[in-house]
């Protein structure tokens, strides 16, 4: 019997979600492991339309294109039921020390790095602390 299951798609995976799959080294696909979802390939200008996404397997060391950062298909990833806020202490922090010593492309890294610090700032209990300061301000 055929599934009626339509593959996922690159939209469905924005900016700070957390994935399963497996990186690829030198023609061979490794075993699956956890990742980040960095942004659609190309950039955000062509988030409507790409095909792919790219991801940082952190597991994998700092950020670095072709090692630990990579162009995915959709439907070799699958989505955490997980965000940067709820997940593990310990390895949120090895993705903010990360994030500190690697390097995207472009400006690939940006919108996660983005994410990160508000996911900091959530954990932390500074969001809303942020948000009810903005307030006051915009009421004076």
């Amino acid at each position: 019997m055929l599934s009626t299951r339509q593959a996922p798609t690159a939209q469905e995976f924005p900016t700070a979600t957390l994935v399963i799959g497996g990186p690829w080294s030198r023609g061979h696909q490794l075993d699956p492991r956890p990742a980040v979802v960095v942004g659609p390939f190309g950039g955000p200008e062509f988030a409507g339309e790409a095909n792919m996404v790219v991801v940082w397997f952190f597991t994998l060391g700092a950020p670095e294109p072709g090692d630990s950062v990579q162009a995915m298909f959709p439907h070799e990833l699958t989505p955490l039921d997980d965000s940067l806020t709820t997940m593990n202490p310990d390895v949120f922090r090895d993705i903010v020390c990360g994030l500190r010593r690697g390097r995207f492309a472009y400006d690939d890294g940006d919108a996660l790095r983005a994410a990160v610090r508000q996911a900091w700032r959530e954990r932390a209990g500074l969001a809303d602390a942020d948000l009810a300061a903005r307030h006051t301000l915009h009421r004076s």
